[in-house]
Formats: C-alpha cells, structure tokens, sequence
C-alpha cells in the first residue's frame, strides 16, 4: 500500500509539475508576444527601438517598407513615425524575428491605432507581400492609398526601397493590385 500511495503522490506531483511548466511556457510566449514597451528611437519609418524594462530592442515594423532617408517621402516616413510613437508607451505585438536578430512586430499607438497599418494608408510605405503575403488588410491599404494617389503614389513612378537599396536584383515580389 506505501509504494502505490508514493507513486500516486509522485504522479500528482509530476502533473502538477507539468501544469505549471506548460502555464509558464504559455504565459512566457502570450507575454513575449504582446506587450507594452516605451519607443527610445526612430531609425527610419519603418524601424524603431523600444526599451523594456532594462533592454533596448530594434523593432522593424512588420508587413511594410518605409521609402530609405534618400528617397522621395523618406524623410516624411521618419518624421510621421517619429511624432506618432517617439518617447511614447507603445503595444507591440511580435511577429518574430530576422536575420539580424531584429524583432519584426506590429506597433499599436497609445489610441489603438495600427501604426503599421497607418503608414500604409497614409502612402508613406508599401505593403510587402513578400513578408505578409497574406494580410489583407496591408494589401487593401495599400491598393487604396495608390489609387488614390496619397503620399508617395502621388509622385509618376515611386521606386520601392528594395529595388532602391537593391536594384532591378532584388527578391521583392511583384504587388499586384486586386482584381475587379
């Protein structure tokens, strides 16, 4: 009767050891995922660095692509991003990360608004199908402010920023707009 008491005393323990283990990897990865985090520098448009906590980290916003400081709406891009989040607690919800090991998240303003998504409809960056093929809500964004020719759609023949830091070489798909 004692052996069998121990063992049904170590099997509670170990799923009692496991239930927790399995909630803090479940809460890690919800926290990990989504969280708040003060904006400390805005490199470009579409990359920021965020401070949580002690660590600073370099955030690339995710599913666009800012035009670079040397292209025409470069500077605005910088500058809209900048006066929307900069010195601000934002919400950035991850994506995950690149090759750089930078982390690639929406960023969520203090009001709710999709700062990503923002930029997007505001013609200062493209929608990139090729990291977020499948959002489309970027997509149709995106269509809209070239159709209408707001920020950078306004110029005859934008260049993108991959083909820009690229040339014609770059892996960037093709956007294509909806069909009818």
């Amino acid at each position: 009767m004692a052996i069998s008491e121990n063992f049904a005393k170590s099997d509670s323990f170990i799923l009692s050891v496991m239930f927790v283990a399995v909630c803090t990897v479940i809460g890690a990865s919800v926290i990990a995922s989504d969280y708040k985090a003060k904006v400390v520098s805005v490199k470009d448009g579409d990359s920021i660095t965020i401070k949580n906590g002690t660590q600073k980290q370099v955030v690339i916003l995710y599913g666009i692509d800012c035009p670079e400081s040397a292209q025409d709406f470069g500077k605005e891009a910088r500058e809209f991003t900048n006066q929307a989040c900069y010195g601000k607690t934002v919400t950035i919800i991850e994506k995950g990360k690149d090759k750089f090991d930078r982390l690639i998240a929406d960023i969520v303003l203090e009001d709710g608004t999709d700062l990503n998504k923002l930029l997007v409809s505001k013609g200062l960056a493209w929608w990139s199908d090729k990291f977020a093929p499948k959002d489309s809500d970027l997509k149709t964004l995106h269509e809209h402010a070239k159709s209408q020719h707001i920020g950078l759609w306004a110029s005859a023949k934008p260049i993108p920023p991959w083909i820009f830091r690229n040339g014609e070489k770059s892996v960037q798909a093709v956007v294509k707009p909806a069909q009818q």
